[in-house]
């Protein structure tokens, strides 16, 4: 439509002003360029907000992946569930380590607890005077009330340490998953380290108190960051 209305209007305006040739060059040119105007219509703004939602996307996604994991979702999963801080840090070969170390600790409980109330109930049933109530180590005059009153307490001890130490052990699965976040992309290349070599000094180096001619045996340490 806006090509038939400028078509007309150059129709009707070359009529009133066919005099006058320069005026007609000019007025060609204008709707020339008119005409060669590049549309902008909805299509082509909306593609070019689609590029350009495109590309903060892939450029956030990027500094994402160059972050790592963060530090403290990867603390919050641990703390909700043991091992799943590891799984999020990609850390999947800790996950055996985490549950290993909770197994052992909840089988050491169990046994020590178990033996406490076997030495506490031998203990019990010798002193609460029925006699009808037989111990299971009365037979053997080792277990005297002195060594069942030892084992009992010592069992007791063992089981309250492990219920202490179980309680560290899930508060360090947090901090190594909290760790494990931090330095996930933290540089651990060949380059890094300490080196030992031997070290040669001249006349004019660091044993420069030598006499002229002799050259100075050393070590050097060198320490890359």
């Amino acid at each position: 439509m806006t090509g038939s209305i400028l078509k007309l209007l150059k129709v009707r305006y070359f009529e009133v002003h066919d005099d006058y040739p320069a005026l007609k060059n000019i007025l060609r040119t204008f709707f020339l360029c008119l005409l060669l105007q590049p549309p902008v219509n909805g299509y082509v703004s909306g593609a070019v907000m689609t590029e350009d939602s495109l590309l903060i996307e892939d450029t956030a996604r990027f500094h994402d992946q160059r972050r790592g994991p963060d530090p403290r979702r990867a603390s919050m999963y641990s703390a909700v569930l043991p091992g799943m801080g590891q799984v999020y840090n990609r850390k999947y070969w800790k996950v055996p380590i985490v549950y290993g170390g909770f197994a052992a600790l909840a089988y050491y409980a169990g046994y020590t607890h178990d033996e406490f109330s076997r030495y506490r109930n031998a203990l019990d049933f010798r002193l609460d005077g029925n006699p009808e109530t037989v111990d299971e180590f009365s037979d053997d005059p080792r277990y005297t009330n002195e060594v069942l009153t030892r084992f009992r307490d010592y069992y007791r001890r063992q089981r309250d340490r492990t219920f202490i130490w179980t309680t560290f052990f899930y508060a360090l699965n947090i901090v190594d998953a909290a760790v494990d976040a931090h330095f996930f992309s933290f540089d651990v290349s060949d380059d890094l380290g300490m080196k030992i070599g031997p070290s040669l000094h001249g006349p004019d180096g660091m044993l420069s108190d030598r006499p002229p001619g002799r050259l100075g045996v050393g070590i050097r340490f060198s320490l890359n960051f």
